[in-house]
């Protein structure tokens, strides 16, 4: 990927951190995309042993691109 593209990607993919989602965090405050995909690719992340038949490494990308499309519909 070009560097330009790389960084209008990113700056698209940070709009995620400004998106909040139905669920709220144990604080009290809803929570954002951003943080809902970083969490479940911190749980597979974790729970790579228990399944050591998958392909952990795209299971965790699946998890940090699984709602980009939010950055375009909110």
């Amino acid at each position: 990927m070009e560097p330009q593209n790389l960084l209008q990607a990113l700056h698209t993919a940070e709009k995620l951190k400004d998106t909040t989602r139905h669920c709220y965090t144990s604080g009290g405050r809803h929570e954002s995309v951003a943080e809902h995909s970083w969490r479940i690719a911190l749980m597979a992340y974790w729970l790579r042993d228990a399944f050591p038949e998958a392909d952990m490494d795209k299971v965790i990308r699946m998890c940090l691109i699984h709602d980009l499309g939010e950055c375009f519909t909110g």
